[in-house]
């Protein structure tokens, strides 16, 4: 147990993670094992290059942008739904999806 500690320890340090160690050090041995195999099943080289991706910036045509609509998909029937997901799925492998993040809700709190 105190060589794993001492390599997930090793990881964060070289990842930046320092202050997870102090938590892990604050742990029931029990949780602390859990968390030190969390930790060494994390592939961290994989999780930098995709954040150093991430901050890259992104050259892109405004004009390619096409508007979204929006879609529940709870209320689609079965059928319908397993298409869209199909879709989408096939848009992932194709690397052809674009990612949307809206704050919702907001507009809701300001209603009298």
């Amino acid at each position: 147990m105190k060589e794993k500690l001492k390599q997930a320890e090793e990881i964060l340090k070289k990842h930046n993670q320092k202050h997870i160690i102090h938590t892990l050090n604050k742990l029931k041995p029990e949780q602390q094992e859990e968390m030190i195999n969390q930790i060494l099943s994390i592939d961290f080289e994989e999780l930098d290059e995709l954040y150093e991706l991430a901050e890259r910036p992104v050259d892109i045509e405004v004009s390619e942008l096409e508007p979204i609509t929006a879609l529940n998909p709870t209320i689609l029937p079965k059928k319908e739904y397993d298409e869209y997901k199909a879709i989408g799925e096939e848009a992932v492998r194709g690397n052809k999806l674009a990612v949307v993040i809206l704050a919702g809700g907001q507009g809701t709190r300001l209603r009298t």
